[in-house]
């Protein structure tokens, strides 16, 4: 397995979950990328940031934009040694510091099992503890109710509505706001 480089004086990230790990995604995992994320239904609700079709380059700028940061902040769910889905962060800068955006993707044929509500419970502590992050947001289209239900099944707050956040293939779309605080250190 060609790792990628992690960051300096950090451990790589590994989180277990009931069924599989949490881990830093390797230069090994190209194929399986590539096998589970060029769906059209993944792309659907996620960024354009996503390509759809997904192909081999790709999955190779993915892993090289990985490469390329001090700490990646996206890693690999990986079931039964294969890379099925993401997860990642989007740590913000100065003010927002205390704060990340949390992303995340499952490949279709491990849909509807739970999975990625033990993957979003499992990280969630550890990002926290890892990062010093306070709160963190996530957004889910208003048409994904499996992405809302992982969500508020993850301990996440509904905050709010974004009416045309996205167009995604021409598709306008509303999205959820949700938030997580970690209340050990907001004062209330």
């Amino acid at each position: 397995m060609r790792s990628l480089p992690p960051a300096v004086g950090a451990p790589p990230f590994h989180v277990d979950f009931e069924g599989g790990r949490v881990r830093p995604w390797t230069l090994d995992d190209r194929d399986a990328l590539v096998r589970h994320a060029n769906s059209q239904q993944v792309a659907r609700f996620l960024s354009t940031r996503f390509p759809h079709p997904y192909g081999p380059a790709d999955a190779e700028a993915w892993l090289a934009f990985l490469a390329s940061q001090p700490e990646p902040e996206g890693w690999a769910i990986d079931v039964d040694g294969e890379a099925v889905g993401g997860i990642g962060l989007r740590r913000g800068v100065a003010d927002f510091a205390h704060s990340a955006e949390l992303g995340y993707w499952l490949g279709e044929a491990y849909w509807g099992r739970g999975l990625m509500t033990r993957v979003v419970r499992a990280v969630l502590p550890a990002v926290v503890a890892r990062f010093g992050l306070i709160r963190v947001t996530a957004y889910a289209a208003c048409a994904n109710p499996a992405s809302l239900r992982v969500l508020e099944k993850a301990g996440f707050a509904r905050e709010g509505l974004m009416r045309a956040r996205a167009i995604r293939d021409g598709e306008i779309q509303d999205h959820a706001v949700f938030g997580r605080l970690d209340d050990t250190r907001v004062a209330r």
